[in-house]
C-alpha cells in the first residue's frame, strides 16, 4: 500500500493538469423556456454509444424535474409519426409536418452530442514525437426546443468543451476525456436553461 501511495505521489508531482474550457456558442439565445405549460416530447438522443444511456437518463431526469408527468420520451409514445432522424435548425415546413405527426403535443426537445477530437487519454504520457506541439480532446452538445404550435425554434444552444495539452516539460498530463467533456458540455447547457427559464 505504501509503495502505491508513493507512486501516486510521484506521479502527481511530475505531472500537470489540463483544465477544460467550455464555450457557449449562441450568445444571441437570451431567453429560456416556459416549463409551466404544455405537453413535451423529448427525442431519442443522437450521441456516441458509450454515453447514450447516461445522457438519456440525465436529460430525462433534468427535463422531468421541470415538467414531471408532462414529459414523454418518443420511444415510449405510441401513435406519433416522425422522421427517423430530425435535423437541427429545421424549417417552418419541417416543424409543421412534425406537428401533424405529434398531434396533442406542444413542444419537442432535440439533443445531439458528439466527440470532435480525441488525442488524449485521462492519463497521458508525452509522445516521443517532439514535433507535436499541441494535442486536445474536444466534444460538443447541441440542444434545440421547438414550439410545435407556432412551428418555431424557441431555444437553440451549443456548447463545445475542450482540453488541450501543449508540448511542455512535463512527461505526464492529466486531462478530461472526450466523454467527460461531452457530459460537462451538456451540464453547461442545462445550467443556461435553468438560469433563464420559467419554472413551476
Amino acid at each position: 500500500m505504501n509503495k502505491v501511495l508513493i507512486y501516486l505521489f510521484v506521479l502527481v508531482l511530475f505531472s500537470s493538469c489540463s483544465f477544460p474550457n467550455y464555450i457557449i456558442e449562441n450568445k444571441a439565445q437570451t431567453l429560456g423556456l416556459d416549463f409551466t405549460q404544455g405537453k413535451w416530447l423529448i427525442n431519442d438522443i443522437d450521441c456516441p454509444g458509450n454515453v447514450y444511456k447516461e445522457l438519456t437518463q440525465m436529460s430525462e431526469k433534468d427535463f422531468g424535474g421541470y415538467l414531471q408527468d408532462r414529459l414523454f420520451p418518443v420511444y415510449q409514445v405510441r401513435g406519433i409519426i416522425l422522421p427517423q432522424k430530425i435535423n437541427f435548425n429545421p424549417s417552418k415546413n419541417n416543424l409543421l409536418e412534425m406537428k401533424k405527426g405529434c398531434d396533442g403535443f406542444d413542444y419537442f426537445i432535440n439533443i445531439r452530442a458528439g466527440k470532435l477530437k480525441e488525442d488524449l487519454g485521462p492519463l497521458d504520457i508525452k509522445p516521443q514525437n517532439r514535433t507535436i506541439q499541441e494535442r486536445s480532446n474536444q466534444s460538443e452538445v447541441l440542444i434545440e426546443v421547438y414550439d410545435l404550435n407556432l412551428a418555431e425554434i424557441i431555444y437553440s444552444q451549443k456548447v463545445i468543451g475542450t482540453t488541450t495539452v501543449t508540448n511542455d516539460h512535463q512527461e505526464v498530463h492529466l486531462a478530461k476525456t472526450s466523454r467527460s467533456l461531452l457530459l460537462g458540455a451538456y451540464s453547461k447547457i442545462m445550467q443556461d436553461i435553468d438560469k433563464r427559464s420559467i419554472k413551476n
